[in-house]
Parts: structure tokens; sequence; C-alpha cells
């Protein structure tokens, strides 16, 4: 199979594990349909090397997206207008997934079952602009309400939940962020009326099932 002048599908990927990248590399470079274009441990390593390359599909673990927002993103995506991006996740389950697609992922992957997903999912997304596993796809209809939810959570207010996750104090948190411990309590208000949760448990309890924290 190759595209519609004969040449292969030109790919990348971002993935901070240099084993999985080999693998995923291995798996790839035997096939007569792709050319693998380059690879990095990270979003910023990989626009450094890359921006303006004429890469069609791009594959990018989800982990290494956890601290960006929306905007910053879609920037960094900016440097390949005509490009396809695939979603590498651990799992289906996490209610961030939904999420990122709506930042212009054109498909989701399994991370854990590259073998029998990684070359149809590539091939998809370029023939047929999209791949969705059937988890995903269970995943996005049952999750409406959680997309909603996390969209109006700000990526300051993200910050503002991990740090309360991890048990620190108002004062900490404004250290780490470099703001007052005043404006880390009105986040945390804020935070509270749009979970429309009570306290500070009912705030951990939605960052575990919204996926901000593992």
């Amino acid at each position: 199979m190759s595209n519609y002048l004969g040449a292969r599908i030109r790919v990348a990927f971002v993935e901070s594990d240099v084993i999985f990248r080999t693998g995923l590399r291995a798996l790839l470079e035997p096939r007569n349909d792709f050319e693998w274009v380059g690879e990095a441990a990270s979003l910023s390593d990989f626009r450094a090397r890359y921006a303006g390359v004429g890469i069609q599909v791009i594959m990018i673990d989800a982990n290494l997206l956890q601290d960006l927002d929306k905007v910053y993103f879609q920037f960094w995506m900016s440097a390949w207008p005509h490009a396809k991006f695939l979603l590498l996740v651990p799992n289906f389950k996490s209610a961030m997934v939904p999420l990122f697609l709506k930042w212009g992922f054109h498909g989701v992957v399994n991370k854990w079952n590259m073998q029998e997903e990684a070359v149809a999912a590539f091939r998809q997304v370029f023939y047929q602009q999209s791949y969705l596993h059937p988890n995903t796809k269970r995943l996005l209809d049952a999750e409406r309400r959680t997309i909603n939810t996390l969209e109006r959570i700000t990526a300051r207010e993200i910050d503002v939940i991990r740090g309360i996750c991890q048990e620190k104090t108002c004062k900490e948190i404004a250290h780490d962020l470099q703001i007052s411990p005043r404006t880390v309590e009105t986040h945390k208000m804020r935070i509270i009326e749009k979970l429309d949760v009570r306290n500070t448990a009912g705030i951990i309890v939605h960052a575990v099932r919204l996926g901000i924290i593992p």
C-alpha cells in the first residue's frame, strides 16, 4: 500500500522511552509504505529538530501532555500544518483522552497493543483522516460531561489541583507556582465551584476520576 504519489507515508514519534521508540521504529522500517523521518524524547526537542519538515503522521505519548494546555499544544502542532497526530496512551480509562482529542488529535493508539494497532493506525489516520479504537469511541460517548468539566478548568487550576493532591499547603503551592497564597485560595474556591464539591477531599476524588492525576 502506498499513498497517492506512490511515495511512503512519512512518520515520526515523540516518546520519552528510548527502548519503546526503538521498538516502534523496528516495527515500521521493514514496511515499504512507511518512511521513518525522526523521533525525540520531548515535545520541545522534537519541534527544535523537525519544525517545518514534511511529516505526514506524528505519534505522541500522552504522558508528555500532562503539564501542557491547549493553547501551547496547538502552537506546537502549527509547525506541521498538514500533519495528522496520533495520541499514544497506556489505557483508555483516563478522562483526559477525550479532552486531548479535542485539542486536535486525529486518533488514539493503545501503547501496550502496538504490534496490532500501530501500523493500522498510521495507515488509517493518513488515508481516512481519523483512527479510533472501539474502546476510545465508547469512552467518548460516555464522557461528554467529563469533557465539559475539564474544558472549564484552566491550566493553572490543574496545577493547583495537582498540588492539593500532593498534600501541599496553599503556601507551598504558591511557592511552586510563583503566585500568592491568596491567589491559590481563589483558584481553590473556583475549582470547588466548577467540580461541584464541598472540600479538598472532593477535589482529590474528582482529580483521580478525571485523570488529572494517575
